[in-house]
């Protein structure tokens, strides 16, 4: 790969953006590496059922390509991954995409003022800047749950959504209440015969246990089960 004047690493939002105004500046020395083979960072990789945006859409869109024609107020990731995939047209960037091209290491030369770029194919290359895109939660977080390498039951995560299993008339069980989980448990509700939310992590600050408040939170139970109903 020839050297490049700017590296850009991730081609989501953030990504595509940095690319789009490089080019308004009439910069168009850069690369945009990517380690999957097709664009669009989160809205790429999820694909659950429900899986849609959290904040209005039009708040969601680049300042400089607004697009009044979402279908809904939170539109649905293929929508979003549609957006995505038009902009890097209309701003010709696809001749800069590089698909399949994961960065392995950064190293910093402080006499020559460069970057030296590794990808996992073993290519090395030197730039003058680099400029991370990658997004905060793009890999998978796993709890550590003791003997959940013995279950034998299908299991997945749901950036990681497996179509070919069917939840219908099956007992389910869900760690985690993020924003994923809200969006795709009542879907899931409609088909298993028994789903089972479990918070990934307690909802309790540590320094406040012991107190009544703890307590209930962590036993689900307390005055609200005892009160009648406000009228």
């Amino acid at each position: 790969m020839p050297s490049p004047g700017v590296t850009i690493i991730g081609s989501g939002f953030a990504g595509l953006c940095m690319a789009i105004k490089l080019k308004e500046a009439g910069y168009h020395d850069f690369v945009i590496l990517e380690k999957a083979g097709e664009l669009g960072g989160t809205w790429r990789d999820n694909t659950y059922p429900g899986c849609a945006c959290d904040v209005p859409s039009p708040l969601y869109s680049f300042s400089f390509e607004l697009n009044p024609g979402w279908s809904r107020l939170f539109s649905p990731q293929e929508e979003i991954w549609d957006y995505l995939r038009a902009c890097a047209r209309k701003y010709d960037l696809e001749p800069h995409l590089r698909f399949g091209t994961e960065v392995s290491g950064l190293e910093y030369d402080d006499e020559r003022a460069l970057w030296r770029v590794s990808t996992g194919d073993g290519e090395t290359f030197e730039t003058h800047a680099v400029v991370s895109g990658v997004g905060a939660l793009h890999v998978p977080s796993l709890p550590e749950i003791p003997g959940r390498e013995r279950f034998t039951g299908t299991a997945f995560h749901s950036a990681r959504w497996d179509h070919s299993a069917d939840p219908a008339g099956k007992r389910v069980a869900v760690v985690g209440t993020g924003a994923s989980a809200v969006q795709f448990v009542p879907v899931v509700a409609e088909q298993a015969s028994r789903l089972t939310v479990l918070p990934a992590h307690p909802a309790v600050d540590p320094a406040q246990a012991g107190t009544a408040d703890s307590r209930t939170a962590e036993t689900g139970h307390g005055d609200a089960r005892r009160r009648p109903p406000a009228a």
